[in-house]
């Protein structure tokens, strides 16, 4: 669209100009306009003000909710936008401030017909005065915290109500990223108020197993001290990525931004709860003309300390509903065991447990047919193809590592790991990318595998490990009693051992999973003393260890 006839002379006035019809479109624009946003004529006349890419901020440059471009506003609303504050990048690169006062023109019908605006350069005002919001920090502080009062104790909720909030209070990307158990990985959540894209790429690289953590978070946790960079270089700041994720960006672009991005500010704190360093809180922003400072340093120091131990209690708390709830569990697969003829019944009470107290999407138990080799589905759980009871699989084929003749528990999350499997095209369909199998022991016989599958990346923890290993274990004497019991007889039970009253007390709270200490507390005696009539017990029923007392105890129904 070219230039159009307009009873305005702008080329004539001194300050920058630019006249908009009543599309938004520019129109005219005098030599000052041209000037001050490093723009020729024929790329500005005729551009839309919807695409200008002005970032509307306040005076201390804090982004507008609507970020609305004041001459669209004065068109939509016929109303005059005055003393309006934007950030614009300039082709050349270089980013300036401006003040712009949008007009709305009106024919003699009282419709809008053009709409002009000033535009004054404040960059200079803004750049010496820096304003601050008087106590943002503060403020800061105090928002995050009322978010955490309100949240549920789940660490991954946590994280992201404390970057959801940052994010609207201080523009940019917030990623706070928390150690697993494993140290190795990380758990991400990331945000970014007004690019919600770039947050959701961030978070989608941490799916990747075994991704590195990024360069300035592993300094931080090794450090345990702040990281501030209040400018750099866009490809400056790539080259501090690892080498892998350097590669997976070449390989899998970001989101374009608009306009690119030149310079970054980067702020990475630690998370810090009872003197350890859980994690880290991050700021990556668009380097403005408030560059992050130490004051930022600061508070977000303090919100990343808050967050912390925030997660850390989360986390000890879920820890500790998921062994009331596994303890639970072992005892209802022991109490199914023993108390039901039916070994089909027992087995899908044992996947039920398995898929609630794991938390994994399917589970199966496949068993060997003695009379050809060959692991048939016995039980299974939580798979949405009708066709998975079909499935007939050679032992020495279809596992990873074909070590279940061993008592190691096998885990697969790699994806590309499923290649090996001649069930590929099931695990396809259902959209299982991680795997656990445990082997079925009986009598130092192989009779089968517990396996349990995932539709999201799995990072078991030890205690996850040592559960499945116990339902493994369950399972096999589940087997073991069930082939014994030709038409559902029950085997005859072995008379208790001659405990006395303390020592049936005691054992109780074995069976419970409860540890010496705690045993102690209760019964009031000192934690030798239980040990002593631990030992004691183990002796008169004729087992190794405290595990094989309690299944003997439930199995033999002696409480």
């Amino acid at each position: 669209m070219g230039a159009v006839e307009s009873p305005l002379r702008l080329d004539d006035l001194p300050g920058a100009v630019i006249a908009y019809d009543s599309g938004g479109n520019v129109v005219q624009a005098n030599p000052a306009a041209h000037d001050l946003l490093g723009a020729n004529p024929q790329s500005l006349v005729g551009s839309r003000a919807q695409d200008a890419g002005w970032f509307l901020t306040d005076g201390a440059g804090w982004p507008d909710p609507v970020n609305l471009h004041p001459a669209l506003a004065a068109i939509r609303s016929g109303q005059a936008q005055r003393g309006v504050v934007a950030r614009v990048n300039r082709p050349d690169g270089a980013e300036i401030w401006i003040q712009v006062d949008a007009v709305p023109v009106r024919t003699v019908t009282g419709r809008v017909d053009l709409i002009v605006a000033t535009l004054a350069d404040v960059t200079r005002l803004l750049n010496d005065v820096r304003l601050p919001r008087p106590g943002y920090g503060a403020q800061a502080v105090a928002q995050v915290t009322d978010e955490l009062a309100r949240t549920h104790l789940d660490p991954e909720a946590i994280l992201r109500a404390v970057t959801s909030t940052l994010s609207k209070v201080r523009a940019g990307t917030w990623v706070a990223a928390l150690m697993n158990k494993d140290p190795r990985t990380m758990r991400v959540a990331a945000a970014n108020d007004a690019d919600p894209q770039t947050a959701a790429y961030i978070e989608s690289i941490q799916l990747r197993p075994n991704v590195p953590t990024f360069t300035i978070s592993t300094r931080v946790i090794e450090s345990g001290e702040p990281v501030l960079i209040p400018s750099v270089p866009y490809e400056e700041f790539v080259d501090l990525l690892n080498a892998d994720l350097r590669e997976y960006l070449e390989k899998n672009p970001p989101p374009v931004a608009e306009p690119p991005i030149r310079h970054l500010g980067v702020l990475v704190a630690p998370m810090r709860a009872r003197g350890a360093v859980v994690g880290t809180l991050g700021l990556f922003e668009r380097r403005g003309s408030i560059p992050l400072t130490d004051k930022d340093v600061r508070w977000v120091q303090e919100v990343a300390d808050r967050t912390g131990v925030a997660v850390e209690n989360a986390q000890l708390y879920m820890d500790a509903v998921n062994r009331l709830e596994r303890l639970t569990a072992l005892r209802s697969v022991s109490m199914a065991i023993s108390g039901s003829p039916d070994l089909r019944l027992t087995l899908q009470v044992i996947l039920d447990q398995a898929v609630a107290g794991l938390g994994v999407d399917a589970a199966d138990i496949l068993l060997i047919d003695e009379a050809d080799g060959m692991l048939g589905v016995m039980a299974s759980t939580g798979f949405q193809s009708t066709s998975i009871p079909d499935y007939r699989l050679r032992v020495d084929e279809e596992f990873p590592g074909r070590n279940l003749f061993g008592r190691r528990i096998e885990t697969v999350t790699a994806l590309g790991a499923f290649g090996q499997f001649r069930r590929r095209s099931l695990f396809a369909r259902e959209g299982f990318k991680s795997y656990g199998a445990v082997p079925l022991i009986v009598r130092s016989k192989l009779v089968g595998v517990l396996e349990v599958f995932h539709r999201s990346t799995l990072q078991p923890d030890q205690e996850w490990l040592e559960f499945l290993d116990a339902l493994g274990s369950d399972t096999a004497i589940a087997i073991d009693r069930g082939r014994a019991q030709p038409d559902g007889a029950r085997p005859p039970r072995t008379p208790m051992p001659d405990l006395s009253r303390l020592e049936r007390e005691i054992l109780g709270y074995v069976v419970e999973g409860l540890p010496n200490r705690v045993i102690a507390e209760k019964v009031h005696l000192s934690t030798h003393t239980i040990k002593f009539h631990v030992g004691q017990m183990l002796d008169k029923v004729g087992v190794s260890n405290r595990t094989e007392l309690a299944r003997k105890a439930t199995q033999e129904g002696w409480l």
